[in-house]
């Protein structure tokens, strides 16, 4: 992912470990082909939870064992680059980490269950 993040200009974060939570942001087509990318990894179950998108960034949280998608925009507030979070990080690093660029909603998109 760190290759793919520098290869397609994208900034992002991912927490490993159970769920698996991916959040990636740049131009559209970029995240676009960031998905696709990951969906090639046959991961068993991968949805995206919340996509923003604006003219000219994207921004798409993935978790990796549930379903769904939708789309909607905020400045680009992750750190530039890539980043990851271990298994011992948790989502309570996932939560700092995503606050601080403002963006909490993508940790509630994380959180929601699907009934």
């Amino acid at each position: 992912m760190r290759e793919w993040s520098a290869e397609l200009a994208v900034d992002g974060v991912v927490k490993c470990g159970y769920p698996g939570v991916v959040v990636v942001q740049g131009e559209a087509r970029a995240c676009d082909e960031f998905v696709r990318r990951l969906r090639g990894l046959g991961w068993s179950a991968m949805s995206v939870r919340l996509a923003e998108d604006d003219e000219d960034e994207v921004y798409e949280e993935f978790v990796l064992n549930g379903s769904d998608k939708f789309s909607a925009s905020a400045s680009r507030g992750l750190r530039r680059g890539w980043s990851e979070i271990g298994e011992d990080g948790g989502m309570s690093a996932l939560a700092t980490v995503l606050r601080d660029a403002g963006l909490d909603r993508f940790m509630s998109a994380a959180l929601r269950q699907n009934v």
